[in-house]
């Protein structure tokens, strides 16, 4: 009830906003920072008002016009309704250009932010002596389940666009570098955005000297999305689709992360 009393709150709030300008330049001061499009984005951003269904979405522009009711009934077929828009949640909606009536895309902005990770599973680190089946057939069942703890990677979307990595551990074991298996890298994200319907995920703006990294080389990585709902993401992201599942923040998901890289190093031991 508090949740719903605050989105009812903040979506009265935003009409008052809206309706208190008179000389034609209304400005939203609401939102979560994409009020105005970046070039070429053909979505529009606005908050969800009482009405939304399974069939339609009530819009509240950013720009303080009037709200508008789009038909959603093909987006929902089609699986580009990503979210459940309550109101009050700031959105994205793609208008079909063929029929101002209809949205052919819509994503709620605000069930997108959060923590979402997915588990990533160890590898077997090259070795000069034996090939990685060869290690395998090796390994008893119990040896297996000590050396392939799984870790949980993510990222957390904030508000005004700012995102943090989840999964990063550092240990202070001496025979890291003699483990028998390895993680991926995680990457360092610092920022987020929505550019046409995808998810698009910056990169660290500093480099490994922490000097400032030129605009064009900062890391973009570039998400379609595929589901979202309350506690589950999938993301497609160079033809490769993740799910992720949502965590209660990202501290939680990284002290999950650090007791998964503890569990391993004292394993880290094992040799044959």
């Amino acid at each position: 009830m508090a949740i719903k009393s605050f989105r009812l709150l903040l979506l009265a709030a935003a009409v008052v906003l809206c309706g208190c300008s008179s000389d034609g330049n209304q400005q939203a001061t609401h939102g979560n920072g994409n009020e105005v499009p970046a070039p070429g984005d053909k979505f529009i951003y606005g908050l969800a008002c009482d009405g939304c269904s399974d069939t339609a979405v009530v819009f509240l522009p950013a720009d303080c016009s009037d709200p508008v009711t789009y038909n959603i009934i093909e987006a929902a077929r089609n699986h580009k309704v990503f979210g459940t828009p309550a109101i009050g949640d700031w959105i994205a909606v793609l208008v079909n250009p063929k029929n101002p009536h209809e949205a052919l895309e819509v994503i709620d902005l605000d069930m997108l932010k959060g923590t979402w990770t997915y588990q990533v599973i160890p590898t077997l680190k090259e070795n000069a002596l034996k090939s990685k089946g060869e290690i395998t057939a090796e390994l008893t069942d119990s040896m297996k389940a000590l050396l392939f703890v799984p870790r949980e990677y993510g990222f957390t979307l904030k508000r005004q666009y700012q995102a943090s990595s989840v999964g990063a551990v550092y240990r202070g074991n001496s025979l890291d570098h003699e483990s028998l298996v390895e993680y991926p890298p995680v990457v360092r994200y610092t920022g987020w955005t929505i550019f046409n319907g995808k998810l698009i995920l910056r990169g660290d703006t500093l480099d490994k000297t922490r000097h400032r990294l030129p605009e064009r080389s900062v890391r973009r990585d570039t998400m379609e999305l595929v589901f979202l709902s309350a506690d589950s993401l999938a993301l497609k992201h160079k033809g490769v689709v993740t799910g992720y599942h949502r965590q209660i923040n990202a501290v939680e998901a990284n002290r999950k992360a650090s007791e998964a890289a503890k569990k391993q190093a004292e394993n880290d031991t094992i040799r044959k």
